[in-house]
């Protein structure tokens, strides 16, 4: 426990246009009830009463309130500071209902002490034990309640601040993990397209000035969706066949590629990058020659995209850095969405990416 209180700190928590219009709102109660008690006949009209007394009964009723509400919120406040709740609830809870019931017990005796006698009480002649123990009963019922409801309402707004900055930091925390991916996918596909590259140059040197020509604008629109989490997929298809140009350079009738895009719905998107990697990953790792063409069938569904290619490993596989489909898998899983599916069926390898949708 900390008996260090930041005074100007509970100042401002407690006298505070929240806590005001609680006051309006909970002291018109008694003296409403009150009156309707007394004219319905469960209590008993007190001589001489006047409707004038209505209004000094609402006068008495917000002093009444006003000293409980804010001595109780002053209470709350300090011990937020000196014994918080977390590691402290038992503790917390017994205290807390000690010293609001002895202040409003205290502060209610003491205020019809005062006022005793006066036009701000309904009772004109001198106060019984019994109206004071009445009194003060009634008040600590209202006092507990009102108490129960601001901690509830602290906290529920604790939750909430909690929830909110949890689900912050999942998406800081989210976005930073897509650009570590993005960051690996860029080496990716330049170790690649580089020694595609260097065997380019060694076989014909103007067709490798077409190359670079055709690669910086494809590295550009890599550059330029970097920053993006999802791309339509309309967009994604374009950038692919751009894609798949560059390769056809060196490849010829060695590539052969087929596109099912009936089915393609304007309102879906893809992770960036993501049908160009599978068609990278395929290219990498399987035989591309005239005498042995890769195959490429790309296929859009109603709620996928589906890259089927030939199953035809190639002998050598230095160079690979396993980067790209665990890359694809990954994004997936940041972005909370159904994981792509890699398989091997009938001699083909088939890869399916979920379509994603943007909420509004």
């Amino acid at each position: 426990m900390s008996l260090k209180v930041d005074w100007p700190l509970v100042a401002r928590k407690v006298f505070n246009k929240e806590n005001l219009i609680a006051i309006v709102v909970v002291g018109c109660f008694p003296p409403i009830i009150g009156t309707i008690r007394a004219f319905s006949g469960l209590d008993p009209i007190p001589e001489g009463y006047q409707m004038v007394d209505f209004g000094i009964g609402f006068i008495y009723s917000y002093i009444v309130t006003a000293t409980l509400f804010y001595g109780s919120a002053a209470i709350i406040h300090i011990l937020n500071q000196v014994l918080p709740w977390k590691g402290n609830v038992r503790k917390r809870i017994f205290l807390e209902i000690i010293f609001i019931l002895s202040f409003s017990s205290t502060a209610q005796g003491l205020i019809l002490y005062l006022l005793d006698g006066t036009p701000l009480l309904f009772i004109k002649t001198g106060l019984e034990f019994k109206d004071y123990i009445e009194n003060i009963l009634f008040s600590n019922a209202i006092t507990i309640i009102v108490v129960i409801l601001m901690e509830g309402i602290y906290f529920f707004r604790n939750w909430r601040e909690t929830v909110l900055a949890a689900e912050r930091l999942m998406k800081e925390n989210a976005e930073s993990q897509l650009a570590n991916l993005r960051s690996q996918l860029d080496p990716h596909f330049l170790f690649n397209s580089l020694n595609v590259l260097t065997g380019l140059i060694r076989q014909d040197p103007k067709k490798a000035e077409t190359f670079v020509e055709d690669f910086a604008r494809v590295y550009r629109h890599m550059l330029e969706v970097n920053n993006r989490m999802v791309v339509p997929l309309e967009e994604e298809i374009d950038f692919a066949k751009q894609y798949l140009r560059l390769q056809q350079i060196r490849f010829k009738e060695g590539l052969k590629v087929n596109w099912d895009l009936k089915e393609m719905n304007a309102d879906s998107y893809l992770p960036p990058l993501s049908l160009q990697e599978l068609i990278s990953n395929a290219i990498k790792h399987n035989v591309v020659h005239e005498s042995e063409p890769l195959k490429l069938e790309i296929e859009v569904g109603p709620n996928y995209l589906e890259v089927r290619n030939n199953y035809n490993l190639r002998s050598d596989q230095r160079g690979s850095t396993g980067l790209g489909l665990e890359n694809i898998r990954e994004r997936y899983r940041l972005l909370q969405q159904k994981e792509p599916e890699f398989s091997r069926r009938n001699g083909h390898f088939i890869a399916r990416l979920a379509l994603l949708e943007i909420e509004e």
